[in-house]
């Protein structure tokens, strides 16, 4: 039997064509899935790339975060509303509200705003996320007619007045350190002095320069303080109400003692009237965006709202308060542990008048010389009328510095290491070690007028020693051993303190909550009735002795006190307190871009 091979059947051509369409099939829909994958990690590299440009969280209040869009729309906003503060600037110069000058110095303040845009705003976000959410968990809301009436406040710009201000502080005699009732009624003196003056035919200009040669009106709140709100002036209540009660530019205050000792009177060369912006909203929400400025807004009239909740249970309300005296000393320009600090006053004698080139004069040329001799005759000068001292720091002719000067040559308060080139923190002293070496050597007397100085660097010194007094951290451990070891504290006080309280006794008065920062309310509140503090480290030193304590409402000038510190101060409580967590990293990378970006 014959055995064949079967031949295999020959493919049809629909079996070829399914295997085709199969194949096709499979390809498409692999190629789907990559394209699909890609466009997939695309999609999510995208999203993550937003989320770290735009959503990621910047910072945190209390488990609350702040993200960088959040941080750049604030950035925008704020941008908006300087740009239209010029703006209304611009437009009160031009219909002759404010002078030029004037109008150039509210721009600059505004421009100096704008170039911090961006650490600003990250900070104000943060400070109303606070204040948002102690309102909530107090209960305290607005309306949207209170959010109206924030915005109407916003656009309305205040009246301003230039204010001119002659201030004398009330200033111990060398080289005592606390102020006596003599020396506030020197103090008072001299003010009245002034204004007689001025009252007499002399400009007020004038007479204030003056002031600060004589080193009165010096760094004691006086001084040309330019355009200003009365809300932004931070003088006392009273010479507030006064300064813009008078009725045209020219008019003058009369003197008022301020809560510091000083005695201060003031003029207004110009007053500019309230100016309403009416497109102030409109104009913001077209440059950054309307419901972002409404939020803005809404967070103000909330921090509003808190204050007056604040200030109605600890200023207007009754309140635990004690009665208290303090020892207060100025921390001073050293470090504690720098040793004994002198005053002294100084006229310097330049080579050629020139005291910033004094350094590349060589000691040898003619020049040195002469200041020499004009140094010898303001010592000479000086020796037989101290009373002199004024009217000569004063001339030019015959004191070269620039530095002193207009503080009538007072050099304050301040140890040796701040009279070397480089202090021991590494800080730019004052390169006169050769003065240093005489002022510190035992036993001169304070009024001394010494022989000429060299200062390599800046002339001829003529110096009058003032006087030699242990450092601060020394003296308010003196005046606590005293006090600890039988002295009276109202004696001690008025001998050591220098707290503007110091003359009676150091008799702060009432303290009630917020009235003084938290590490002296601490204290003030650890210490039994009847007992001194330990000594309170807090921008000085301070010992607080606790007289009585009761329940008790503020009377109105210790009320008029209290609106000017309570609320900071509990707003510093509140911040200390919230848990705040910053990218830093990304806070450097949003402040090193432009403004607005």
């Amino acid at each position: 039997m014959t055995f064949r091979t079967r031949t295999a059947p020959k493919p049809t051509r629909r079996r070829v064509r399914r295997s085709d369409t199969r194949r096709a099939v499979y390809i498409t829909i692999t190629f789907t899935l990559a394209i699909a994958c890609s466009l997939s990690l695309m999609g999510g590299v995208f999203v993550a790339s937003y989320y770290t440009d735009h959503g990621a969280p910047i910072a945190g209040v209390n488990g609350e975060a702040i993200s960088k869009d959040a941080v750049k729309d604030r950035e925008k906003l704020d941008l908006a509303r300087y740009d239209r503060e010029i703006a209304d600037y611009q437009t009160m110069r031009n219909q002759g509200k404010i002078t030029t000058d004037e109008y150039s110095a509210l721009e600059q303040t505004v421009t100096t705003s704008e170039s911090t845009v961006n650490g600003d705003a990250l900070t104000e976000l943060i400070n109303e996320a606070e204040i948002r959410q102690y309102a909530s968990k107090n209960n305290i809301n607005v309306s949207d007619q209170q959010v109206d009436a924030q915005i109407q406040t916003d656009s309305t710009f205040a009246e301003m007045r230039h204010v001119e201000i002659i201030s004398v502080p009330s200033q111990p005699t060398p080289p005592a350190s606390a102020i006596t009732q003599s020396d506030i009624d020197s103090a008072q003196t001299k003010a009245q002095g002034y204004l007689t003056e001025i009252q007499g035919g002399k400009k007020f200009a004038d007479v204030m320069t003056e002031a600060d040669a004589s080193g009165d009106s010096t760094n004691s709140g006086g001084g040309d303080l330019g355009l200003i709100t009365k809300s932004a002036l931070v003088v006392d209540p009273n010479l507030a109400d006064a300064i813009f009660a008078l009725a045209k530019p020219g008019d003058i205050t009369s003197v008022l003692k301020g809560t510091d000792n000083s005695y201060r009177f003031a003029t207004v060369t110009d007053i500019a009237p309230q100016f309403l912006d009416s497109a102030w909203e409109s104009t913001i929400a077209a440059t950054s965006n309307g419901d972002l400025y409404r939020a803005y807004a809404r967070n103000e009239a909330i921090k509003k709202a808190v204050e007056n909740v604040i200030e109605a249970k600890y200023v207007t309300g009754p309140t635990d308060q004690r009665e208290v005296r303090e020892i207060g000393v100025k921390a001073g320009y050293g470090q504690p542990g720098d040793g004994d600090e002198v005053e002294l006053r100084i006229i310097v004698c330049s080579p050629s008048h020139d005291e910033s080139g004094a350094a590349n004069v060589v000691t040898t040329d003619p020049a040195w010389t002469e200041a020499k001799t004009r140094a010898d005759a303001a010592v000479a000068a000086l020796r037989a009328d101290p009373t002199k001292w004024a009217s000569m720091v004063a001339d030019t002719k015959i004191n070269d510095d620039t530095g002193w000067n207009t503080g009538g040559g007072v050099i304050p308060w301040i140890p040796y290491d701040i009279f070397n080139t480089t202090t021991e923190t590494q800080q730019q002293g004052l390169d006169m070690q050769s003065v240093a070496t005489a002022v510190f050597k035992d036993g001169l007397a304070p009024g001394t007028i010494l022989d000429p100085i060299q200062i390599p660097a800046q002339g001829w010194a003529v110096v009058q020693f003032q006087g030699r007094r242990p450092a601060p951290d020394q003296r308010i451990a003196n005046a606590q051993f005293e006090v600890n070891n039988g002295t009276d504290f109202g004696a001690e006080a008025k001998l050591m303190s220098e707290a503007a309280d110091a003359a009676t006794g150091g008799d702060l008065g009432w303290v009630s909550p917020y009235m003084l920062k938290s590490v002296q309310l601490q204290a003030i509140d650890a210490t039994p009735v009847g007992r001194v503090s330990t000594m309170v480290n807090s921008s000085g030193y301070f010992i607080f002795l606790v007289v009585s304590e009761q329940t008790r409402t503020a009377d109105a000038d210790q009320q008029a006190k209290l609106l000017k510190v309570v609320f900071p101060n509990w707003l510093d409580e509140l911040q200390a307190g919230a848990l705040v967590w910053e990218d830093n990293a990304a806070v450097s990378a949003a402040a090193s871009a432009s403004p607005g970006q």
